[in-house]
């Protein structure tokens, strides 16, 4: 365990130092000693500790505005505050601090704060066997690499929506004002940016809750933008457009393959999220799987394979309600396949969607077929009949 230490008082570092030299937790290795607080700032990336212990009383930079500025450069460090006077302590763990120590530091009480940065480093080791994946197609929700689903809980809503507008713009740097700007624009600068800095850590701890170790949130400009970093990470709507892409062309020794491509659509994206600034990316994968599933569905008719068309056409009505579309191809599908009550069924549920939600009636292109094929079905039933 790589550890830096930052107090003012050089007699309180070298008793601190001491009493971590003379712990029974092994593995420990002090990488740096500081009394101020500017030069922890100058040189901490370069260390790369895994834990800070860090005082809170310190001039130039109090010890809690030091640690959120640490976190802000490594993401994954640990912070142990120490200090004499206790009233920090909800401070400190607002900032997602491992522990509190009060000074004189004992070493019963600090070893019990070893075992447990020496339990958290354990868990960040695990071996990644697998890939997480996080899944935006449907709504934001996390597969462990064992398969199970993870629907993640969050503190605050605009926790949530920050940590999904940073997975939408991943490996980019989004500039601070970009979003004060863009989630809290009526709000003063100074509040703006408390709520961001809550926010930030806010999804750093919900991250380390569901050991998502290899999703990051990196600060290259210090404080003015952040970066999210992903490793043994991947997300859904990556793998279906690369797949999507890299699709042969359509025929029957391909069908399959369009198939499973097909299938990976599971909702719109961030289906579950009414973020206005996910629409647009949100109706172009939804247009880009539509072309795809007209594409598979006139490939099926043209080789007469209505069953499947069908099918197509019944997960497009399933997740697109208002696609007055979808009901026109099912209905001629349907007629196809000599299914009169289906035919019926189709127009009826047209009718019922477009009136709940837009308050109109079906096209006249769809009412004139509709109108064709009823007095075609008449007519046949007259004909059996004489």
């Amino acid at each position: 365990m790589r550890i830096v230490l930052v107090d003012d008082e050089y007699l309180s570092l070298t008793r601190l130092k001491t009493l971590l030299e003379e712990s029974k937790v092994g593995g420990i290795e002090i990488v740096g000693e500081y009394t101020d607080s500017l030069k922890v700032m100058e040189e901490i990336q370069s260390l790369q500790p895994s834990v800070v212990f860090l005082d809170i009383v310190m001039p130039n930079m109090d010890g809690l505005a030091l640690g959120g500025k640490i976190q802000e450069l490594l993401p994954d460090v640990e912070i142990v505050f120490t200090t004499g006077f206790d009233q920090f302590a909800l401070d400190a763990f607002n900032l997602h601090a491992v522990d509190y120590l009060l000074k004189p530091v004992q070493i019963t009480r600090l070893e019990k704060t070893l075992e447990r940065l020496e339990q958290i480093n354990n868990k960040h080791k695990k071996n990644v066997t697998n890939s997480t994946t996080i899944n935006l197609f449907g709504g934001l929700h996390v597969i462990s690499p064992d398969g199970q689903t993870q629907i993640l809980k969050w503190r605050t809503s605009k926790a949530k929506e920050l940590f999904a507008y940073l997975l939408n713009h991943r490996d980019e740097i989004i500039y601070r004002e970009t979003i004060l700007e863009l989630f809290w624009p009526e709000s003063d600068r100074d509040r703006a940016s408390k709520q961001l800095y809550t926010a930030i850590y806010t999804i750093r701890q919900t991250l380390k809750n569901y050991d998502l170790d290899g999703v990051q949130i990196s600060s290259p400009l210090l404080n003015s933008g952040y970066k999210l970093l992903m490793e043994h990470t991947v997300v859904d709507v990556e793998q279906w457009m690369s797949s999507l892409k890299s699709l042969p062309s359509l025929k029957q020794a391909t069908v399959d393959e369009h198939e499973q491509v097909f299938q990976m659509y599971t909702g719109d994206y961030l289906g579950d999220c009414d973020y206005l600034w996910a629409e647009s990316e949100r109706e172009r994968l939804r247009r880009l799987w539509l072309q795809h599933a007209h594409q598979l569905t006139d490939f099926y008719i043209t080789n007469e394979n209505y069953p499947a068309a069908i099918k197509v056409q019944e997960k497009v009505q399933a997740l697109f309600t208002d696609e007055e579309e979808n009901y026109f191809t099912l209905m001629k599908l349907y007629h196809l396949l000599n299914n009169v009550g289906a035919v019926e069924e189709q127009y009826l549920l047209l009718k019922k969607a477009l009136q709940e939600h837009l308050a109109v009636e079906p096209s006249e292109e769809i009412e004139s077929w509709y109108r064709s094929w009823k007095l075609a079905i008449a007519q046949m039933k007259e004909e059996v009949l004489s």
